[in-house]
Formats: structure tokens, C-alpha cells, sequence
């Protein structure tokens, strides 16, 4: 045997060694979650911990170094993650597909990966019903828009307590366009839970005004109640009233008394505010 050959069994060994490693670590990491079930046995809610998730892949992509590309090191994570989840409890998930091939689908394997089922479905709206029906235990729908005639966001603010809330925005690693991968598709998942506070994070608040209130009038109301409003992403405008889907550069709660100062008697300009959710902020774009 070549003294060449010989290196490259030595590597190859080692090689093997590093695989038996990771798998027993993997093994190891299995069974301590299924402690977390045993301990969390009288818990109902959907074993889904978005922020604790997000501060895993940010620690991760603040250590990482060397030619291994981080991207391929998130979708490891969120690929061991997700088959983690339904350890805990019984694991779906509805997609929003209205197109064949649009990417929701994609998107949603990669975040939660390939083990637990993915229902599809024709509309968000699908979505939002089957995860508050607990046919789902949680959803993806696209972001919203001002195109939508009846957003799906509206029946987040219905003010039951037992309604989805958007709990992380898809995808945590925005990739640039290349061959073969499809165009860049986001989106927002929702569940029957309250959305983490890890630092860095948004908030998103339905607010209704009056009627004909401009965004950069709403804007200037947040300001004076001492909320940083990054962007109005969708206006739904109904004859007596109108419906903003705000997104606050910040972790907020429903009992917030910034959100209370917005509100007023009478004849002033915001009616109701409501918190729907929020997401922890994704990685920065790979280029």
C-alpha cells in the first residue's frame, strides 16, 4: 500500500470516527428532549419554542468559521430541530400552496424539515382554520399584502385567546437567487401560542383607525406613544373604519401601556390595537 493510500484511510477512519461521534450526540440530544416531554407531560401546547430556536442558529452563525457554508449549517440545525419537535407531542404542518410550485412547500421543509406530515391548502385562510381547529399544530402563509381582499390577518384579531398568533418569519437564512433553487419566497408561520421575546425581535399590531388615516399620520401616533413602527404592511379599508397591520421594531405585549396611549375617547384617530404576534429577526442575508 502507497504511502498516499495509507493517508487517505487514515482520513477516511477518522472521517468515521467524527460520523459515530455526531450520530451519538444526536442520540444523546433525542433523549434528553424526551425528558423535556416527560416534564412537560400535562402541557397541551404545541412543543414549539420559536425564540429559543432562533437563539440556538444565532449563537451557532456567531461561532462558525472556516470554508463549511453556514447555510448548510442552519438547514442541519432546523433539520434536526424539527425532528426533535414531535418527540414531545403528535407534529403538523398546514401550508399555504395556492400555485404548484410557489415555494410555500419548500419553504416549510426546510424550516421544519422532511420526518412530520405537511398538509397543503388553496388559501391562508385554510391555514389560519385548520391550525385554530387544532388540525394542524402549526402554519405557513405568506406575508401580507394590501392585494388581499380579505386578509387572512384579520381573523387574528377576532380577541379570542385561543387564536394562532405569528410566531417566526420564514425563511431565518435569506439566501440569494442562484440556478436550480427557486425564487426567494417568505412568509410567516403562525400557532396557537405567544411569540418570544429574545432580544431582537418584531412585534405585529392590528390597529384600527378612522377611516382615510395616512400611513405617515399613523406612523407620527406611534411616535408620540414612544413605538418605533418599522412598516404599515397592509391596510384593510372597510367604509367606517380601516385596519393597519403595523410591525414594531421591538419585542411588545398586549399590556403594554405604550399601546394604551395610542388609544383615546371620542373622536380621536385610533380605535383599537392589538398584538398578533411577532417574529425573532432573521439572520442577515448570505451572499
Amino acid at each position: 500500500m502507497s504511502t498516499d493510500t495509507e493517508t487517505l484511510e487514515r482520513i477516511r477512519r477518522d472521517i468515521d470516527r467524527i460520523d459515530d461521534r455526531i450520530h451519538d450526540l444526536l442520540m444523546e440530544r433525542a433523549a434528553l428532549v424526551e425528558k423535556v416531554a416527560l416534564a412537560k407531560a400535562g402541557d397541551a401546547t404545541v412543543p414549539l419554542r420559536p425564540g429559543r430556536e432562533a437563539e440556538i442558529i444565532r449563537r451557532l452563525a456567531a461561532r462558525h468559521s472556516g470554508r463549511f457554508p453556514l447555510a448548510a449549517v442552519v438547514r442541519i440545525w432546523r433539520e434536526i430541530i424539527g425532528a426533535l419537535i414531535g418527540l414531545q407531542r403528535p407534529f403538523s404542518v398546514a401550508v399555504c400552496q395556492p400555485e404548484r410550485g410557489d415555494g410555500f412547500l419548500e419553504l416549510a421543509r426546510d424550516h421544519f424539515g422532511v420526518v412530520w406530515g405537511k398538509q397543503v391548502f388553496p388559501s391562508p385562510g385554510h391555514v389560519v382554520r385548520a391550525v385554530a381547529d387544532n388540525l394542524a399544530s402549526v402554519g405557513l402563509v405568506p406575508l401580507p399584502g394590501d392585494s388581499e381582499a380579505e386578509p387572512w390577518w384579520l381573523s387574528l384579531t377576532a380577541g379570542s385567546d385561543n387564536l394562532p398568533q405569528v410566531v417566526t418569519r420564514l425563511p431565518m437564512l435569506p439566501l440569494p437567487p442562484a440556478p436550480g433553487r427557486s425564487d426567494s419566497v417568505e412568509g410567516f408561520v403562525i400557532a396557537c401560542r405567544p411569540h418570544d421575546d429574545t432580544g431582537a425581535d418584531r412585534t405585529l399590531v392590528a390597529v384600527e383607525t378612522v377611516p382615510d388615516l395616512s400611513r405617515d399620520r399613523l406612523r407620527a401616533l406611534f411616535i408620540a406613544a414612544g413605538l418605533e413602527s418599522g412598516a404599515v404592511l397592509s391596510t384593510h379599508r372597510e367604509e367606517d373604519r380601516w385596519i393597519h397591520l403595523c410591525e414594531m421594531e421591538s419585542y411588545v405585549t398586549a399590556d403594554d401601556p405604550r399601546l394604551a396611549a395610542l388609544l383615546g375617547g371620542g373622536k380621536d384617530p385610533v380605535r383599537h390595537a392589538r398584538v398578533i404576534g411577532g417574529y425573532p429577526l432573521p439572520l442577515a442575508p448570505q451572499a
